[in-house]
């Protein structure tokens, strides 16, 4: 016969029966929600905190997303801008190439007359000091060859011609040829003569009658 010591032993190896399982688990799931509320209580400070700083970063986060659109635009706008600026600087730059074509045209057809006349005016210039002066001579004037110098006489002269203007003279060449042209006036009488003409002689029958 087993004594009260081993008899104890034996119940203490024997299984829980139902009822003594469901009190525990039960026990241990409350001792869990207990702990758990527990966790959730001590966690508030920290879940408070982590929310303000996921609603700092977000706002950062919002700011630098907002730049960047605002910079995307910029850009966006500065190239639109960039290319609208070339496209009416080459307008009118084109329209100011037009405009001086057409203002230079009018400029040299209003001073076609005028330079016309001027190179006439230049050619009798040439002329004029081809009669007084050597070719040797026009050529230092002009800083040209006496070849070019000669060669700018004749088409000079040619050029007169062609206008129908007398070649011009130099002041030396044009008294010159008045002093050597003959005169057509009648040569007075001397002073002499005159006076003699004048006085009667002194035998006169006027003078003997008085």
């Amino acid at each position: 016969m087993a004594t009260s010591s081993e008899a104890a032993a034996i119940r203490s190896r024997r299984l829980h029966t139902v009822k003594n399982v469901d009190a525990n688990v039960k026990a241990a799931r409350q001792r869990a929600l207990e702990h758990q509320k527990l966790i959730e209580e001590l966690a508030k400070p920290l879940n408070a905190v982590s929310e303000k700083l996921a609603d700092l970063d977000h706002e950062g986060d919002a700011v630098l997303a907002a730049g960047a659109r605002r910079i995307e635009s910029l850009k966006s706008g500065l190239e639109k801008k960039i290319e609208k600026l070339k496209a009416d600087t080459a307008a009118k730059i084109e329209q100011t190439k037009k405009d001086t074509e057409t203002k230079l045209e009018e400029l040299q057809n209003s001073q076609r007359e005028s330079e016309d006349a001027l190179l006439l005016e230049y050619a009798q210039a040439i002329v004029q000091f081809s009669h007084g002066g050597s070719n040797a001579d026009l050529a230092t004037v002009l800083g040209i060859t006496q070849k070019k110098a000669k060669e700018l006489v004749a088409s000079s002269t040619t050029e007169l011609k062609k206008a129908g203007i007398a070649a011009p003279q130099t002041t030396e060449t044009a008294a010159a040829a008045k002093t050597s042209a003959p005169s057509t006036k009648e040569p007075e009488a001397p002073a002499e003569d005159k006076d003699e003409a004048q006085v009667a002689p002194v035998d006169s029958p006027a003078l003997a009658s008085a």
